[in-house]
């Protein structure tokens, strides 16, 4: 008898030992779920504020990302302050017309993008299968869990919390658990949704999204850790039946397996946050999931404590200051690059310089912002690898080479008749030195035009660009003059400017650029002098050549083509013309049948544009433009509207000759309103006040003559609704200039009024 009692003694020592002699153990799974997925963030909070000690954490996705900025002793508010940072959320802007570093790519043009191709690989088009641009947080993922990986040296068990989460290794169809290595790689491997994100490589394995084999990682929890209690976050619901016409359902339900958001009710409970029926890419509204989160796990933390009647309270601030006393101060000794040729990375080391000027991670955020668009590769990925031994970090770039051509299509729609296509093509080449020759052909009813550039590149911390451009084109005003803001100005002008131009640029500060060169100029002008002209009469032709010598200064951080909403733009420069004016008098009446004399002139120039954010959805934008030039008036009163320089802040009034809004000297100021009204909308205002000093006006004899000074000034306006789709852009706008004859106007244009620079107006 005593035996038996002892023996059931025993036994339920044992049974009990898990519950008396040691502490419980939680674990956290976190599910995948995109934008909604932010809801595990207000789950961290409720759980710290209740005094409930994780011990493990495992996440696939988006919920791999929140699991691992926690065991990296991240706060829950430190999170959400990250992770909803605009610098953070700029990867979900897919339309943000980003250019290439600046020093790289200071020509806009009409395109809408571009297709890389080689021709060594059978004109095989590389189409991007990646909607979002994950490069710049590669890098702040790099940064931020650059510590943790040094203090846990690679073993995700030596975490603040212990670690663990998934992804899909496509090639062998299965899922893969991360135990250990790069946390920043693990963790990007995770969240890679396919065809929105660009999967990245881990000991030559392609990587995608864990969610497609399993979004609700509870069976790794249980697997890894045996803990007593798991509690899982529950972000989204499976996948709806697919949508014949929607991609993204479809996607989905090719791609993503149906989780099991279950968890026997002996093992654990589920945390289901109420994060409504819409999309997961939804990253407006993640404030809206950080809240539901909070107020799903709330409803739950009196539950959650009775099943953790042993759990001892922990101390998560200490648990965190001591982790943060474990991890070292590192500094950056060493940068390698892989995954080109010898000669290409030497391109790249010549940029980067002497490793000494990096001091830490963040120090070398700047270079990298502008190697992430360098034109000669087309993604760059960011690893650092730390050394204990000697307090420092290795950054190696993993970077794949641009493809060699490139072929760019664009233009212009508009309802007011003027039609343009652009198509561009490029080929680029690099090893040592970059090389890189551009050709672009406008085709339409009123600009027609042939450019060519060719650059070579010479890499160093300062790089040195040759560039030799030539360009052939023709404006034809008369094409235009039967539509939108008739008048009684003669219709019938055509200008022609050809030009080859040689200059040497090298980029000072971030996104400016101080080059210098030499032109060689043609201006042709071709018009009648009034509107009373037949088929048989020919027109007054005005030839100019000129040799001009110019520098200039600018800088542009704006974040479109167009209708820009931040950043800004600057641009000074000072040109010098020396040539000859040329006229013939056409069959029309002119006080003069020809004339030939030289001339020689100046020209300075200034703008500064300015966007201001004042709100989440409402920007203010400033305009400043001034021109100053000594041009002699030529033989005529139109010849020498046509060489002023003219004002044109309306795209549309790129298509229009306008006397008001040209002149040699004059200052304009003008400011924009734009508001964001629903995501892809904008409604914006522009407003502009320009003053030339001497107005140029014509006698009875069609001669140009000054005004007095400041004797006028002209107004123009626009009100516009502008939509950016994925590519391109909308906008519908009613318009105001001031001039005789209709003022206002209706447009309904699509795609870019961009052209070619004229060295004429510099």
């Amino acid at each position: 008898m005593h035996n038996k009692v002892l023996h059931m003694i025993l036994i339920w020592c044992y049974i009990l030992t898990p519950f008396f002699g040691r502490t419980q153990t939680v674990a956290l799974v976190l599910s995948g779920g995109g934008a909604k997925a932010y809801s595990h963030i207000g789950v961290l909070k409720a759980i710290e504020e209740a005094n409930i000690e994780v011990d493990y954490i495992v996440g696939n996705s988006m919920g791999a990302l929140v699991g691992a900025f926690y065991s990296s002793g991240y706060s829950p508010s430190e999170i959400e302050s990250i992770l909803t940072n605009k610098d953070f959320l700029s990867f979900t802007h897919v339309n943000s017309d980003k250019a290439a570093c600046y020093y790289q790519n200071d020509e806009l043009d009409a395109s809408f993008g571009s297709f890389t191709f080689d021709v060594e690989k059978g004109f095989n088009i590389q189409i991007p299968l990646n909607v979002y641009d994950m490069k710049t947080i590669d890098y702040q993922l790099m940064v931020y869990f650059a510590y943790a990986y040094a203090a846990s040296d690679g073993n995700f068990d030596n975490l603040m919390i212990p670690f663990r989460c998934v992804a899909s290794d496509i090639d062998s169809s299965r899922l893969v658990v991360f135990r250990d290595g790069n946390i920043a790689k693990a963790v990007r491997a995770s969240i890679t949704f396919p065809f929105f994100v660009r999967p990245i490589e881990i000991d030559e394995t392609l990587f995608f999204d864990g969610g497609m084999y399993d979004n609700f990682p509870v069976d790794i929890a249980i697997d890894e850790f045996n803990p007593d209690l798991i509690i899982g976050s529950k972000a989204v619901n499976n996948y709806e039946s697919p949508d014949a016409e929607d991609a993204i359902s479809l996607i989905q339900s090719m791609l993503m397996t149906k989780a099991d958001f279950e968890i026997d009710s002996t093992m654990g409970i589920v945390i289901e946050s109420n994060t409504g029926e819409g999309s997961i890419f939804q990253y407006s509204k993640v404030k809206q999931y950080i809240d539901s989160g909070y107020i799903a796990a709330r409803s739950q933390m009196e539950i959650i404590k009775k099943r953790l009647l042993n759990k001892k309270e922990g101390n998560i601030s200490e648990k965190r200051k001591e982790f943060d006393h474990r991890v070292p101060y590192v500094d950056i000794n060493n940068i390698t690059i892989s995954g080109l040729n010898i000669k290409q990375q030497e391109y790249f080391y010549r940029l980067t310089g002497d490793n000494d000027r990096f001091n830490s991670p963040n120090d070398f955020k700047k270079f990298y912002d502008c190697l992430i668009d360098n034109e000669n590769i087309v993604n760059v990925y960011p690893e650092i690898i730390p050394d204990t031994n000697s307090n420092s970090f290795s950054i190696n770039l993993l970077m794949k080479r641009s493809e060699p051509f490139s072929l760019g299509i664009g233009g212009y729609i508009s309802s007011n008749g003027v039609n343009e296509a652009f198509i561009g093509f490029g080929y680029n080449n690099f090893g040592k030195v970059a090389k890189n020759i551009q050709i672009g052909a406008y085709f339409g009813t009123f600009y027609n035009s042939v450019n060519g550039i060719a650059k070579v590149e010479f890499p160093s911390l300062v790089p040195i660009t040759l560039k030799l451009k030539m360009l052939i084109s023709r404006k034809n005003y008369f094409s235009n003059a039967r539509y939108f803001f008739e008048d009684n100005f003669p219709a019938y002008i055509i200008s022609d400017e050809n030009y080859l131009d040689f200059s040497v640029g090298i980029p000072l500060v971030d996104n400016s650029l101080l080059h210098t060169g030499i032109s060689n100029i043609n201006a042709n002008f071709q018009y009648y002098q009034d509107n009373y002209f037949s088929r048989t009469d020919t027109a007054d032709v005005s030839n100019y050549y000129f040799l001009s010598p110019w520098i200039s200064y600018e800088s542009r951080t704006l974040n479109k083509k167009l209708y820009s909403t931040k950043g800004h733009f600057f641009h000074a420069g000072f040109s010098y013309y020396s040539g000859n004016e040329k006229y013939t008098e056409g069959s029309g009446k002119s006080s003069i049948q020809s004339l030939e004399d030289q001339i020689q002139y100046i020209s300075f120039t200034l703008k500064y544009h300015k966007y201001f954010r004042m709100a989440q959805n409402f920007s203010i934008g400033i305009k400043m433009d001034a021109g100053y030039s000594d041009k002699p008036m030529s033989s005529n009163y139109l010849s020498t509207l046509l060489l002023a320089t003219p004002y044109e802040p309306l795209p549309f009034m790129r298509s229009l000759f306008l006397e008001n809004y040209r002149a040699n000297i004059y200052g304009a100021f003008g400011t924009v309103f734009d508001y964001n009204f629903i995501k892809k909308f904008h409604l914006r205002v522009d407003g502009y006040y320009y003053v030339p000093y001497e107005k140029i006006l014509v006698d009875d004899h069609n001669n140009a003559y000054k005004s007095g000074r400041f004797d006028y000034n002209y107004f123009a306006g626009s009100a516009r609704v502008v939509f950016y789709p994925p590519i391109g852009v909308v906008s519908a706008s009613v318009n105001y200039i001031d001039k005789p004859g209709s003022k206002f106007g209706f447009l309904l244009n699509i795609g870019y009024m961009i052209f070619n620079k004229s060295q004429l107006n510099r």
